[in-house]
């Protein structure tokens, strides 16, 4: 949601509240986790941390002729979950916690028989931002040796909805000072995830 300009040679702050792009991603990602179970009869206490590298990039049209990107490159996250033991080697657990996510999102211009409508510029802004918030999930572990666990598991995702400020790259036609473009973002993401575990059994 886009809250207006600030353009330093006039000077002019203009606020208002426009919706500007809805974007819809999609992608996968894969990375690594460790963390530390605790089990008191059939209840299971743990604490996690995971990191994965990502490709989830969605474009959309913003404003009738501009495009709208978003691009995420890593999402991370530090969980606390709890459990129940099922049929002796089934887990069935929830889990909860903090959320980190790195995306970039840009606006692009249109192109007109390819060659783009300000000479050298494709985005007009552009900006890579370190996301924060939080996390919950749902998943199913189960023991294959008494080593090796496969887990299935959904995660679902809200970021912080921030104001962030874009500076505009308008090529030759950047006033002096140039302009920046103030917008509201915010992120949701919805995972699901396969993996495997190695239980190192540390007493």
């Amino acid at each position: 949601t886009l809250t207006g300009p600030s353009i330093p040679a006039i000077p002019a702050n203009v606020a208002f509240t426009l919706p500007f792009s809805q974007t819809s991603s999609s992608g996968f990602l894969g990375g690594v986790q460790a963390g530390a179970n605790w089990q008191t009869g059939w209840a299971v206490f743990g604490i996690q941390g995971d990191f994965a590298g990502a490709d989830i990039k969605g474009t959309s049209p913003c404003l009738v002729l501009l495009g709208c990107t978003t691009k995420t490159d890593w999402l991370a996250s530090v969980t606390g979950r709890i459990g129940a033991v099922v049929l002796d080697r089934g887990l069935v657990y929830a889990k909860g916690g903090a959320a980190w996510m790195n995306s970039t999102h840009s606006v692009s211009l249109p192109t007109v028989g390819g060659a783009a409508l300000i000479p050298g510029v494709t985005d007009i802004a552009s900006r890579e931002i370190t996301h924060f918030g939080w996390t919950v999930g749902l998943g199913t572990e189960w023991m294959i040796t008494n080593n090796w666990s496969a887990f299935v598991e959904y995660n679902y995702y809200e970021f912080d909805k921030k104001n962030y400020a874009f500076p505009l790259n308008l090529g030759a036609f950047n006033p002096p000072g140039g302009i920046t473009i103030n917008a509201d973002l915010r992120n949701t993401m919805s995972v699901a995830k396969v993996g495997v575990n190695y239980k190192f059994n540390w007493g």
